[in-house]
């Protein structure tokens, strides 16, 4: 569960270095996200050793969206909807019921 937490991490926050990328026309964010998608990949490989490739999966792409949503309303000041939050919940539970 480590390495799929991991991947999480790298996850989130390789898609922040996207956003401060600028369409990849800033070098050091748009390295560090390929860097960071890299890491994400590599620890996402490592934890289907340890678990069903389907529910990590699952939990990686469903944990990535809430996380990266989040990130974006908290780092990048974007709109807080209703719908974003219902979104995420359903998301969510779709994860926990897998």
């Amino acid at each position: 569960m480590t390495y799929l937490i991991l991947a999480l991490t790298f996850s989130i926050i390789g898609s922040i270095a996207v956003k401060y990328s600028a369409g990849f026309t800033k070098k050091i964010p748009g390295l560090a996200a390929f860097f960071l998608f890299g890491l994400c990949i590599y620890f996402l490989t490592l934890s289907v050793q340890f678990i069903e490739v389907g529910l990590a999966y699952a939990i990686w792409s469903g944990g990535s969206i809430a996380g990266t949503t989040i990130a974006g309303l908290i780092l990048f000041n974007e709109k807080a909807t209703r719908r974003k939050f219902i979104s995420i919940a359903l998301i969510m539970l779709g994860v926990v019921l897998l």
